[in-house]
């Protein structure tokens, strides 16, 4: 699934549509449009991919995110606890880019995850010998942008920090390890597939076999906006407007499977960190009731790969 999640996401900057360029960047500013259309020659390199099981154990894709970082620290931390920190391959993937020292920037609203990635710099600096710092934003709105080394990412942040980075991003792409693609983070991204009739007759470089496949892993997502009603309803009664004129998605709910973990049927959402499309590190949160996510009662496991069973 990997790696056709991964050439998916290679084809999409690969079809310069307009109704594609629009679905993908609702919300975006300027900023964020200007990157996320320049060196589309650069394919995202980390990738996280959230899936959970439905009632007959199919996986099914939660969300595709090329562009979030957050869950790095968390998945070697969750590795590391569980004794198998020295067999992980997420550092060994991303040490082929680490050519220099790493700036890892985190924007106003990501400073939540501030120590999760300091853990990861520690990491890093540990496996490829390179300084690895983090920056909040209001550090590099008040330092001399750096001339050297290279980022991480493009996080999102206020107008000046991400004129800085476009501005290195345009002049020096090679300088980021992960492009700012942060369109193909959008939900729409889901909901391409089944707009094969549209878009995906002669889409970029993957198959329509290729696509059919991918779609057996996502829910049937359609692109808005959309007018909801009640099941029973008399002309306007029981409609809900609020979704008109609004970018939105509308996607099939997935009745999940439980597993029995920590001697309780726990629902599970497993995070998959993808680099190039390998498999780099595989989390799973668990929980006795949904929503997984953001839910009380939160059991975290590492998952472990054939590295470290073999």
């Amino acid at each position: 699934m990997g790696e056709l999640v991964n050439k998916f996401l290679i084809a999409t900057t690969e079809v310069q549509d307009g109704f594609l360029l629009k679905s993908l960047s609702a919300t975006l500013n300027e900023t964020y449009l200007e990157a996320g259309t320049t060196h589309l020659h650069i394919p995202p390199r980390l990738v996280r991919v959230d899936v959970m099981a439905d009632k007959d154990g199919n996986w099914k894709i939660a969300e595709i995110d090329p562009s979030n970082k957050h869950g790095l620290g968390f998945a070697l931390a969750c590795r590391n606890e569980s004794g198998a920190g020295e067999r992980q391959k997420l550092l060994t993937l991303l040490a082929q880019y680490v050519t220099d020292d790493v700036h890892i920037f985190l924007g106003r609203k990501e400073s939540f995850y501030a120590r999760e990635q300091k853990y990861f710099a520690q990491k890093l600096t540990e496996f490829t010998g390179r300084r690895v710092k983090v920056f909040s934003e209001e550090q590099l709105e008040a330092q001399k942008f750096p001339e050297n080394g290279i980022f991480l990412d493009f996080p999102l942040c206020g107008e000046k920090a991400s004129r800085m980075l476009l501005s290195r991003w345009k002049e020096r792409p090679d300088s980021f390890i992960n492009p700012p693609r942060h369109g193909l983070g959008s939900k729409a991204v889901m909901a391409l597939p089944f707009l094969d009739q549209y878009l995906f007759k002669n889409y970029g470089s993957m198959s329509s076999e290729e696509l059919d496949e991918l779609k057996k892993f996502i829910p049937p997502t359609y692109n808005g906006p959309f007018v909801t009603k009640e099941v029973f309803s008399s002309g306007a009664k029981g409609v809900y407007f609020d979704a008109i004129g609004k970018e939105t998605v509308v996607q099939k709910y997935v009745k999940q499977k439980t597993f029995p973990l920590a001697d309780a049927d726990r629902f599970i959402r497993l995070a998959v960190h993808l680099v190039n499309g390998k498999l780099a590190e595989l989390t799973v949160t668990a929980s006795k009731n949904l929503p997984v996510h953001g839910g009380n009662g939160v059991v975290n496991y590492h998952v472990g790969l054939k590295e470290d069973i073999g």
